[in-house]
């Protein structure tokens, strides 16, 4: 079935997406950390870093605007909002890949 979106803006939906599950995997990893045993307290603690969460949803809390209603061009916005975020926390989800990627960019 055909959803009518352009593939920019499945593209974005799929940056949405794999945030969410990446959130979803850093929240299970801190509350799992609490109930580890008494030698991962001599372990460096798994909490969840509140910036790199703050960042990341900076990073993504425009897109439904963007698919509905663009204000800037497709690789404006790549560049404000994923490739920034991707910049600052270069070992963690790579938001431009993601949505290059599905792209095929």
């Amino acid at each position: 079935m055909d959803s009518g979106l352009s593939k920019e803006a499945l593209a974005h939906l799929e940056v949405i997406a794999q945030v969410t599950i990446h959130l979803r995997f850093l929240g299970y990893q801190a509350t799992s950390s609490k109930n580890s045993s008494l030698f991962s307290l001599f372990k460096r603690s798994n909490s969840l870093d509140s910036q790199l969460v703050a960042d990341l949803m900076d990073a993504i809390h425009n897109t439904p605007a963007q698919i509905s209603q663009p204000f800037c061009s497709t690789e404006e916005y790549i560049k404000l909002y994923y490739r920034s975020f991707d910049q600052k926390y270069p070992n963690s989800i790579s938001l431009e890949t993601i949505f290059k990627n599905y792209t095929g960019e």
